[in-house]
């Protein structure tokens, strides 16, 4: 008998834990979200690939769009910079133990290279 009851004193403090824990553990709430934008001038690789060596300024126009930034090199060619940001948001928590938040944001770029209102390169960088 004495064995039994000091195993009863050590397990009924135990027992109280877990029954006053399991209300909170066991209606446990996850969640996660993902939230992915782009601004700028997003340029696909489908139609870049169409910009090659040779292609007129025009046609650069018509396809890729405006560029966000044109800058003249010394040699008398200019470089048209398309610029676009991905933006991704994630958030995650499991309720009354963690929650996190992440925020990664990455600019992009696609470059073309005219002299004289004619590609002689393009890239991306």
């Amino acid at each position: 008998m004495q064995i039994q009851a000091s195993a009863s004193r050590y397990f009924r403090p135990f027992l109280r834990a877990v029954l006053l824990l399991t209300p909170f553990t066991a209606g446990c709430l996850v969640t996660a979200q993902t939230e992915q934008k782009q601004s700028g001038n997003y340029v696909a690789d489908s139609t870049f690939a169409q910009v090659k060596p040779g292609k007129t300024a025009g046609f650069v126009r018509a396809t890729v769009g405006q560029p966000t930034k044109v800058t003249s090199v010394e040699d008398g060619s200019e470089v048209w910079d398309y610029l676009y940001t991905e933006r991704k948001e994630s958030s995650g928590a499991v309720f009354l133990i963690f929650g996190g938040h992440d925020v990664k944001e990455t600019g992009h770029h696609a470059f073309v290279e005219l002299k004289n209102g004619i590609v002689t390169n393009a890239w991306r960088g």
